[in-house]
């Protein structure tokens, strides 16, 4: 499912779309992702553990979120070399199947999580200290045993021998298909549609609760990020993917022979695909506006490469800069 193709070899369907035109898209797309995101998201995770002393809910939730994250790009480099190879695969079997399951595992962790983080940022405003932080522990290792035990069926999913080459990434004959179009439908409602629908009605409700109490503007303006980048993730990244992803399976087991129809869905899934994966890119900007200790921790770096020709640095000084960037995130922590 994370690259749909049709059917092939003795089965009914008879259209060979071309899919030269996608290696190079996914050569590029996955090695930019990889770059940033693999930067950012240990850079967030470094924060969380070790700058922000105190972690709240919202903090231990993004740290889950950046682990998640973390999980998928460090199979990315199997994948651009898969694609810088013409979709040959040269890992074995056993690699394949993980780097597959790892995908499904990590994008619905990260739904869940993005789910998580607006319900517990809700009851944060507008209940505070309903939620205890050992409830958010809890909360985030149901998140991961949920995400790993639903999506162990891609376990399944090993190489294929397809134009005298083996595939990975890529299930073949009728069966399969319709196999993954049900296993499609079960990640639609409880991978998607329900974690979507839990994040509209708590930044729904959060948005009518800042609407009618008094508040900071500094606050409201930390909410309203949340809350746009949250749905912008969700909207942009996984929306148009599940959407597609959907139509096209359905197309390929039930309407196998309408090439042109294949062919539009071809090029699409390459394009859905393509921003599912930039999620990992977007989670950052959460990090940013919401997880305590991480922005002060970037303007620290950035003070520190402004005045770095300007005075000279001392262990005094750098201390100093440490305490306040805990201090700061200490008091971003009672927000």
């Amino acid at each position: 499912m994370a690259d749909v193709q049709p059917p092939s070899g003795n089965e009914s369907l008879q259209c060979k779309p071309d899919e030269t035109y996608k290696y190079h898209v996914y050569t590029a797309v996955y090695s930019v992702v990889f770059i940033f995101g693999l930067v950012f998201n240990i850079a967030a995770l470094y924060v969380f553990c070790f700058v922000s002393k105190r972690k709240g809910n919202a903090t231990i939730c993004l740290l889950n979120l950046a682990a998640a994250d973390l999980t998928f790009i460090c199979f990315l480099p199997f994948r651009i070399s898969y694609y810088r190879n013409n979709a040959t695969w040269i890992f074995g079997g056993s690699l394949c199947r993980i780097s597959t399951y790892c995908f499904y595992f990590s994008m619905y962790a990260s739904i869940l999580f993005l789910a998580c983080l607006s319900g517990l940022r809700y009851f944060s405003v507008v209940y505070p200290g309903r939620v205890s932080v050992k409830t958010t522990i809890k909360l985030c290792a149901c998140v991961w045993i949920f995400s790993g035990v639903s999506t162990s069926p891609f376990f399944l999913s090993g190489t294929q021998i397809r134009g005298n080459a083996t595939r990975c990434f890529e299930p073949s004959g009728q069966f399969s298909w319709t196999r993954v179009m049900y296993m499609n439908y079960f990640a639609l409602i409880c991978g998607f549609l329900i974690p979507f629908l839990v994040t509209v009605i708590f930044n729904g409700l959060l948005i009518k609760h800042i609407r009618h109490i008094p508040m900071k503007k500094k606050h409201i303006r930390k909410l309203t990020i949340m809350i746009v980048l949250v749905l912008s993730v969700f909207s942009l990244c996984f929306m148009p993917y599940h959407i597609q992803r959907t139509m096209h399976l359905y197309y390929l087991v039930h309407h196998p022979n309408i090439c042109s129809l294949h062919d539009v869905l071809q090029k699409t899934v390459v394009a859905t695909l393509c921003l599912t994966i930039l999620n990992s890119c977007l989670d950052p900007l959460l990090y940013v506006f919401v997880g305590h200790g991480f922005k002060p921790c970037l303007m620290l770096i950035c003070k520190s490469k402004t005045t770095l020709y300007l005075i000279p640095t001392s262990t005094d000084i750098g201390d100093q800069q440490f305490m306040e960037v805990q201090m700061e995130a200490m008091d971003e922590e009672h927000e």
